[in-house]
This record gives structure tokens, sequence and C-alpha cells, in this order.
């Protein structure tokens, strides 16, 4: 068995580049009350938040003093945090994306004040277009406050840089990733792959292009039978595993996944050094673990909610007596770290990117013992 240890790619220096843009919302504005499911980008995190509160509405605004703001039915009480956007001009003393605060309000009807419990605002001039406002208390909140906002995974370009398996990076033709792992790493990992061809390229400062390789994953299925190389489905490997890595510390690799005329998914990318641990007996077994459920009904019938599932490897290792108490060390050091478990690199499905949910020891003889491991994989 050969474990890969992810470099996270998110430290220090190590990410370099990434062709998939990062603009899947827009960056947190303190300057504005967001509605419940408003997206928003920590671009320091990579990661995506969904507003838990706030509401929306078409309005009509009023020009007078004060300016009169129609909403059926709004329900805000006084001093209520609200902003407003228009597709044409809001009139004269409003303006987009400002925090205003609302006063006297009325069943349909409120006016708005520059400051908490302020004078209303009068209002001017001409206006145009359709007016939204928003009000609710999630104004001037960090994301990191779970009463307003909650997490929404990755943004696109990190999700295959998470710890979770079948979340994917998706992009049209291509996903380029260039990193720099300030490391000997030897081990590329891709998982949860949707892609006709990987190119592995690692690049030396002072030797120059070390490694240049293409690896198909089109996966052959005609077993000689001419009928079925043309009219079967074709079939592709939904991983890359290579430990060929050559042994350079300063290198910039770059991993590119290509799907030409189609979009590129990627859901597990991990780099690394790796190390062996010791010989994988025959009888390993791998399986599933759905996390789905099916509610049944009073007749029979039955509703299935599909959620994401995760592998499950059970494995026997023969390892050296003198490499058993590095091995239980370094196991327990990486007991709640994801890393890549490698049963056998000739079968796709024995590896995991995972952590191990037990391991046991049994010292059979001077020289040889016996481990067995279970490796939880990652959703």
């Amino acid at each position: 068995m050969i474990v890969l240890d992810p470099i996270p790619v998110s430290a220090p220096g190590v990410f370099v580049s990434s062709n998939v843009p990062e603009n899947d919302a827009p960056v947190q504005s303190m300057t504005r009350v967001y509605a419940a499911g408003d997206r928003v980008m920590d671009s320091a995190a990579h990661a995506l938040f969904e507003s838990a509160v706030g509401v929306r509405a078409v309005v009509t605004i009023s020009v007078g003093s004060p300016g009169v703001i129609t909403w059926p039915g709004h329900g805000q009480a006084a001093g209520t945090p609200v902003s407003f956007e228009s597709t044409g001009v809001l009139p004269g003393g409003l303006l987009p994306n400002v925090v205003y605060y609302i006063v006297s309000p009325a069943t349909n009807t409120l006016s708005v004040s520059a400051t908490m419990g302020g004078a209303a605002i009068a209002t001017t001039g001409p206006q145009s277009g359709v007016h939204n406002a928003t009000a609710g208390q999630n104004f001037n909140r960090p994301v990191s406050d779970k009463a307003y906002w909650v997490g929404s995974g990755a943004t696109n370009r990190w999700k295959m840089l998470d710890s979770y398996n079948n979340t994917q990076t998706e992009y049209a033709e291509a996903i380029v990733l260039e990193v720099e792992p300030k490391a000997i790493a030897q081990g590329i990992f891709l998982g949860n792959v949707d892609a006709t061809e990987v190119t592995i390229t690692s690049t030396d400062p002072a030797a120059g292009v070390v490694m240049h390789e293409t690896t198909s994953l089109l996966v052959s299925n005609s077993g000689s039978s001419f009928y079925r190389w043309l009219f079967t489905r074709r079939r592709r490997k939904s991983q890359f595993l290579t430990l060929s890595l050559p042994l350079y510390f300063n290198t910039r690799v770059k991993i590119e996944i290509k799907k030409p005329g189609g979009i590129a998914k990627c859901g597990m990318c991990c780099i690394g050094p790796i190390e062996d641990v010791g010989f994988s007996q025959y009888g390993l077994s791998t399986d599933i673990k759905d996390y789905s459920t099916t509610r049944f009904n009073f007749d029979g019938t039955s509703e299935t909610t599909e959620r994401g599932f995760s592998k499950r490897m059970s494995i026997d290792v023969v390892l050296d007596n003198e490499m058993i108490d590095y091995v239980q060390e370094k196991l327990a050091a990486a007991r709640q770290r994801t890393m890549v478990y490698i049963g056998a690199t000739a079968f796709g499905s024995t590896v995991l990117c995972g952590k191990f949910s037990s391991f046991k020891n049994v010292i059979e003889g001077q020289t040889y013992s016996k481990m067995a491991l279970q490796i939880e994989g990652t959703v």
C-alpha cells in the first residue's frame, strides 16, 4: 500500500495559477443589505456564502418631502436597514446599494432616513426603471457570522482543491492548474474526473522541462470485437494517478485536464510525496456508502433524495517489523487528515482519498507483521 500525503495548495506560494476564473459571485459589500438567497464570495477563503435572512421586493418611490416608498405588506419595523437598486435611475436623495433606515412604517408604505432614527429623506427629480428594495438585518455582518450567512462550498476554481470528491471544478475544453509544491512531490491524484486525457508537465528553473506526459483516460472495451469497438459506448476512467514525478524540489507542475468540445470536470486534485507502507494482500475489498435517503409512503410509493456517496476500503498490509512503530505513529498523527491511500496501482477502485477509520497491528513473527486498515473516502 502506498500513501500520498497531499501538500495544501492553499499554503503560501504553492498555488500559481488556474485558467478557471473565480467569479462565481460578487465579493461581499459591507455597505448594502442582503436578502435571503443572495450569494457572495470570500475571495481570501475561496468560498461562497448565502444570506440566511432579508427580503427583497419591487417598490415604487414617490417624489416629495418626505419621499414615500410603496411596498405592499412589507412587515418591516422602524430602524430596519434597507437599500435600493434600480434598472434605471433612483429619484434624487437616494443612491443604489447605500444603507438607509426605515422610518414611519405603515402597512403598505414607509420612508427612509440616512441614520438610525433620523429625519425622513426628501426625494427629488426624475426617476426611471424598476426599483427594488432589500430590507433585513444582514448588513455589515461578516460571512463568519452563521446567524446571517450559510456556507455554500468552495468557488468553482477551488472545488477540485477542497476536501470533497463530489464537488467538481468545471470549465469548457480544459482545466489548467499550475502549482509549485515547494517539496519533493512524486505523486498526483485526480478524482471524480470527466475528461479525455490528462497532461502533466514538470519544469525545473535550472534543468528546464523534466517531465511532459499525456495519459488518455479512454478505456478500451472492444475485447478484440470489431462490433463492440464500433457500437458500444466509450468508457473513461474517472480517476488519474501518477507516482513518477521527477525528484526535484523547486519544480512548477502544470496539470491539464482536457475534454475537447465538452466540459472538463475534476472533483479532487492532490499532489505530494509518497510512501510505500507495505505489501497489500489479495482479499482487499471496496464498497461505497450512499448518503441518499428513501422515504416510503403509506400506499407503498416512495420518494428518494439523491445525495453524495463515499468509497470505503478494507485492506490487509504486510510490513517489516522495523516499520511498525513508524507507521503507527504516522497514521495516528494523520488520523484527521485527508490523504490518498493506494491499495493497488493496477486497480483504480482501490485508490481512495480520505481518512482511515481504524487500523490494527498483528505481530505474527520476528520479521514481518500484518496491519488491517479501514479507509473511509471523502464524500
